[in-house]
């Protein structure tokens, strides 16, 4: 059998929020990832529970620029498209 590669681990590696929305409940929906904000979670969390949630992981909140990557990331993977039509 071949080697595997190994990648070095990042020993605390970050937690990023990006909220989407709240619903129509007053819910907090948003996108959560560990290390590489374009591979994510949809979570969905009331509003006190969401504060809690970002605080308890030290989550950082991505900014719009980040926000922006992340879209044209997941259009590449998606549609092969680095722009929307």
């Amino acid at each position: 059998m071949g080697d595997v590669t190994q990648l070095p681990r990042d020993p605390a590696p970050r937690h990023y929020v990006r909220v989407t929305r709240a619903n129509h409940r007053g819910y907090t929906e948003f996108q959560y990832s560990i290390g590489d904000p374009s591979l994510y979670l949809e979570m969905t969390l009331p509003p006190a529970a969401f504060a809690e949630f970002c605080a308890r992981h030290q989550a950082l909140h991505l900014t719009s620029d980040q926000a922006r990557a992340v879209d044209a990331a997941r259009q590449r993977w998606h549609g092969g498209a680095d722009h929307e039509d």
